[in-house]
């Protein structure tokens, strides 16, 4: 069997989180490509020719038909054709473009946005032939075997890899941090979640998942702007041009008014906008929200593209409150069902053996974008000491923004630049023998 791992091979790492994709060498500290993956398409109507006896030949079924004239009993017809935009080319308008994600609740629902993202970081952003590399691809840990089957189809069926590894999303976020053994929790774009690994595996009896994530947030912090202010920011795209305003006033903006624009399309160039509201202006208090403690900290001004601008004192710390309480500081849909993180830690905490609680308490790894707001730390290492007073408790997460973005990509370029790492590759005549089934039996 050819070896992949080590010096002799440069192995690819792809991680395809909802919000943003990660793509890189093995090996590497940082991922060559970082990008959105939610990516723009446009739908076309293609005239196709069907013959009247057997409609699923299309055109090409008869002399006629391939000297480019209609045959007699064909019929013409038209089918759907997309048109893919990615990474910055996504952002930009264009008439008719949706805006679409591959994933949903942590899998993949659109396979041919998936493809798309893979064919984009090989080909324009890493600019490497896959039938060269062997990949390493992260998958949540709830994912089933059906998807896990398609995954391995799409390595060696459409992207002729050499080699190819799937691993769960958890595993590899503790082995970013250096640890194998330990309690990870998530919080993406999509979704939070919380599980135990222990030497390398997920426990999966300790899956605990919720949707609420980053865009459950910005979804909130919108209607939240509605309420407050009146107050609906204006998508770079429908800029015109704007003068400035006094603080609180509705902005005074000229519109393009395009037509065309999709709803897709601007609530995705809307979610961007609020983005940088929320990681520029929301904190987390290292303590329950209170209004009055909130009031008492530092007002942050803010000014959205369209010229609104203000000064957000307690609002700015009540929006992300909603991950540590979200009954009564998130009014999405689920309120009611949904817990804090702190609290879905603990039930994953609980649902493991009473001798490893010790040492998942003492490895608790943060992972996802969400887990960024300033305080996120602190508030989850005090919520945590609360449930369980006594516990020696220890938070792993990487200091830096960038590579806390990135935990997982980090997990899989450690993986797949160890020398060890040969044996566990799925190789092409492996897969020839056993067909896809062999995920199952190869990536635990």
């Amino acid at each position: 069997m050819p070896t992949y791992g080590g010096d002799e091979v440069n192995a690819l790492v792809l991680d395809i989180g909802s919000a943003y994709t990660r793509a890189g060498f093995a090996g590497e500290d940082l991922p060559k490509a970082y990008f959105p993956s939610h990516i723009g398409y446009v739908e076309t109507d293609v005239e196709v020719t069907e013959t009247a006896d057997d409609p699923s030949k299309g055109a090409g079924a008869s002399p006629a038909a391939s000297d480019g004239d209609v045959a007699m009993g064909d019929r013409a017809a038209t089918r759907k054709e997309r048109q893919y935009f990615c990474d910055t080319e996504g952002g930009a308008w264009r008439a008719g473009m949706e805006i679409g994600g591959p994933m949903e609740d942590g899998v993949v629902k659109d396979w041919d946005i998936y493809e798309k993202i893979w064919e984009y970081a090989f080909k324009t952003r890493l600019r490497v032939r896959a039938e060269e590399h062997p990949v390493i691809v992260s998958e949540a840990a709830w994912n089933t075997s059906e998807q896990r089957a398609k995954l391995v189809e799409l390595a060696f069926e459409k992207f002729q890899c050499p080699a190819f590894f799937v691993c769960k999303t958890p595993v590899l976020a503790a082995f970013g941090t250096g640890r194998h053994t330990g309690l990870v929790v998530d919080v993406g774009g999509e979704s939070a979640s919380a599980c135990a690994v222990y030497e390398g595996y997920c426990l999966t009896k300790t899956i605990r998942r919720q949707a609420l994530g980053g865009e459950q947030l910005t979804a909130h912090i919108l209607s939240q702007l509605r309420a407050e202010f009146n107050y609906e920011p204006t998508p770079l795209f429908d800029i015109k041009s704007k003068t400035p305003t006094d603080i609180q006033r509705l902005p005074a903006v000229a519109r393009r008014n395009r037509a065309g624009v999709t709803d897709s399309y601007l609530s995705a160039m809307r979610h961007r906008l609020t983005l940088e509201f929320k990681e520029s202006a929301c904190e987390i208090l290292e303590r329950p929200f209170a209004k009055s403690y909130a009031e008492s900290k530092p007002h942050k001004p803010f000014e959205f593209p369209d010229g609104f601008n203000a000064s957000f004192s307690a609002m700015r710390y009540a929006l992300p409150e909603a991950l540590f309480n979200p009954k009564d500081y998130y009014s999405g849909p689920g309120a009611g069902s949904l817990v804090g993180v702190h609290e879905l830690a603990l039930r994953s905490v609980v649902a493991s053996d009473i001798d490893l609680r010790p040492h998942l308490l003492n490895s608790v790894v943060l992972a996802g974008g969400s887990s960024l707001f300033p305080g996120f730390a602190d508030r989850m290492s005090l919520a945590l000491q609360e449930a369980i007073p006594g516990s020696r408790l220890k938070l792993y997460c990487p200091t830096s923004a960038i590579e806390r973005k990135v935990t997982a990509w980090l997990g899989g370029s450690i993986l797949g630049s160890l020398g060890t790492f040969h044996q566990l590759w799925i190789s092409r005549a492996e897969y020839d023998e056993h067909g896809a089934s062999i995920v199952d039996k190869r990536c635990l």
